[in-house]
């Protein structure tokens, strides 16, 4: 060999060296292929096309027998042949195939022409079929149990009302399921392709809805749920569920200073004049958040001035009363500390809308 081509021998090698090293860093990044080949299989999705991002997990399974094995690998989720998002980080590959349980992240929403996609850090590659994804994130339920508590208050309560009596025996004679947050703007977007709040923010909760659109979102998210329908909450769940065993005030107890308060809901002294995330504050005994402050929920019930009368089994109570009209509870951004006691009630028309009103889910396997 001449000494020409000598030198150009050992630069090639010293070039594809430090390639080599480059590519073997602590972050290493695969680049996107030009087209959609597969040097390897992809199991899942395969015939099933649906993924339902409710569920906890779902399984990938991947086959290495067709290129060598101890490979870092890494599993990326492809939108429309490009890349959506990262689920999981580079690891090291040990074994000839490997299943792994993976949940699709909130952020990419619904659509069609998903795939999963494998790949190695010397970029060998596998892909799934492709498949939709029919289904949303809807954050934690609540199991609230069966049980009897006294729904409402009477003369001796700070800042009572009228509405708030006769204090009455409500019993459940089975447990329920409660969201654990208010519905926020990016489930509502999702579900609805548009979102009408005031305040932007995709962890902050829907609001400026009425009641009669949040059955629309409603009767659309069950159109799409193989294994629940949702539904408001009646006025008696809510309570109960905001209450989680207490009969004080507040769920946190009696104490309605500024410091306390704050701990716990969002409201007139601490909300900045608006909403805030959902979930950010001390939750109930239960696990739920934002039952008093952050936005005013709606409820299945039409207002009624009083209790006389009232279902005492956690039924909606929607016959009589001030038709069209349909309670809202627990305070918001806006409310002084009164407001947010878990005997507060309130109402407005079913087609109004407002800037401190959302609302949250009960969920019933079908």
């Amino acid at each position: 060999m001449n000494f020409v081509h000598k030198t150009w021998y050992w630069m090639l090698v010293a070039f594809i060296t430090l390639g080599l090293i480059a590519s073997c860093g602590d972050s290493p990044t695969a680049s996107q292929p030009d087209e959609l080949i597969s040097d390897f299989d992809v199991y899942y999705p395969n015939e099933d096309t649906e993924w339902h991002l409710w569920q906890t997990g779902m399984l990938v399974e991947y086959d290495f027998e067709a290129i060598p094995r101890s490979k870092y690998a890494m599993i990326e989720l492809f939108r429309d042949d490009s890349l959506a998002i990262e689920l999981t980080e580079w690891f090291f590959n040990e074994i000839g195939s490997e299943t792994t349980s993976l949940q699709i992240p909130e952020s990419c929403g619904m659509g069609d022409d998903f795939r999963i996609r494998v790949i190695t850090l010397e970029e060998d590659t596998g892909y799934s079929a492709q498949f939709s994804i029919d289904g949303y994130y809807l954050s934690e339920f609540v199991e609230a149990p069966a049980g009897s508590f006294m729904m409402g208050s009477d003369t001796t309560e700070w800042a009572h009302q009228s509405d708030e009596s006769p204090v009455h025996t409500v019993t459940f004679a089975s447990s329920f399921e409660i969201m654990s947050v208010e519905v926020c703007q990016r489930l509502w977007e999702n579900v609805m392709e548009e979102n009408p709040s005031t305040f932007l923010g995709d962890s902050l909760p829907v609001e400026y809805v009425n009641w009669s659109e949040c059955q629309e979102f409603i009767d659309n998210l069950n159109m799409v749920d193989p294994d629940y329908n949702y539904r408001l909450p009646t006025e008696a769940e809510w309570e109960y569920a905001c209450r989680a065993g207490t009969d004080s005030w507040f769920f946190w107890g009696d104490d309605n200073s500024t410091g306390t308060v704050g701990l716990y809901g969002w409201y007139n002294p601490n909300s900045d004049a608006s909403p805030q995330n959902i979930g950010s504050l001390e939750p109930n005994p239960w696990g739920l958040y934002d039952m008093s402050g952050n936005i005013y929920e709606w409820c299945e019930d039409v207002s009624h001035d009083n209790y006389t009368g009232a279902p005492t089994d956690g039924s909606a109570w929607v016959s009589g009363g001030n038709q069209g009209y349909r309670i809202q509870r627990g305070g918001s951004w806006s409310s002084q500390a009164q407001f947010l006691r878990s005997a507060n009630r309130t109402s407005l028309s079913e087609t109004q809308r407002s800037m401190s009103c959302g609302f949250r889910l009960i969920r019933e396997p079908k």
